[in-house]
Formats: structure tokens, sequence, C-alpha cells
């Protein structure tokens, strides 16, 4: 019998491959949803506001980007207030991975060095486990560190509860 850990090796090899920093969060959920429709929300930029705690508007700046949305595409994400968070795309393989940086100053000084990775694995059983992984250098101030793990905390749960109402778990 597989244990959601199963899972969560490619995920964990690519923060490994893409970043020295730290890993800080990890949540994984085994969702009813095929891999492929479950990547193509979660990469749909025009509705991380659907699922992502906070997040009000959100849009692509494919400025950059080769392809729409991929590598060098841009994550933009407007909270509550103040200005969008730009969230770089760093690497891109449909329908399994995305990663992606926050820039330093969006953490407001509580972490540095930031990846995001997502993964959505089929499972043999069916639907998708899809696992986010956080990875990041804390600040050295005990109150930035503090707030930047729980920001990192419950970002990635409540974006995970967003996906469990939209795809329960299996």
């Amino acid at each position: 019998m597989n244990t959601l850990s199963d899972f969560t090796v490619f995920a964990k090899e690519t923060g490994a491959r893409m970043s020295d920093e730290p890993l800080l969060v990890e949540e994984t959920r085994h969702l009813d949803v095929g891999q492929q429709e479950l990547f193509n929300y979660v990469t749909d930029f025009d509705r991380l506001s659907e699922w992502i705690a906070g997040a009000k508007k959100t849009w692509a700046d494919d400025t950059n980007a080769e392809i729409p949305g991929q590598v060098g595409s841009v994550r933009m994400i407007q909270g509550a207030a103040g200005k969008p968070f730009r969230e770089t795309v760093k690497a891109f393989e449909a329908p399994r991975m995305l990663a992606y940086s926050a820039d330093d100053a969006a953490l407001l000084g509580t972490c540095t060095g930031h990846l995001g990775v997502v993964t959505c694995e089929p499972h043999p059983d069916g639907g998708t486990v899809i696992c986010w992984l956080a990875y990041g250098r804390l600040a050295s101030s005990k109150a930035k560190s503090w707030a930047g793990k729980k920001l990192f905390q419950v970002a990635l749960s409540r974006g995970m509860k967003n996906l469990e109402r939209k795809f329960p778990p299996r």
C-alpha cells in the first residue's frame, strides 16, 4: 500500500536540485481529480485567487516567458492591500511539476531565497497526490523568523484546504 510520502520523492528531489535553502513547510493531499485537470487548475494564474489564501486577484505577466504561464512567467498575486506579490516560474513540467520563487521584498524580510514546488502525481487507486513545498532561509530575527514560518504554514495549509473543497480527498 502506498503512503502519501511515496508521492513526494520527485517534489523533494526537485526542491533539493533547485535550492540550497532548507525545506520550511510541506503539505500533501490525495484529491479525487485527474492529474492533468488538477495541474491545469493550479497552474492557471488567473484562477489562483480561487484557492490561494489571501489572494484577491491574480494574473500572469508573460513578458519574459517563452511560453505563457511557463518558465519566466511571473505570477502576480494581489492581496488585500499593498503592491502585488511577484512569483517567477523557475521550472514547469506539465502535468507534473511547477516551481516558482517569490522575490525577497514580497516576503517582507521574513524569508530569503524562497522556492515553491508543486507536484501532481497520479495515484494507482485513482485521483492525484498534490505536494506543495516551501523552501527558504528564515530571517535571523526571532519575530520575523516566527512570522515567516507561520506565513508559509498558513498559506500552504489554507491553500490545500481550498483545493480539498474543490476536489474532495480520496
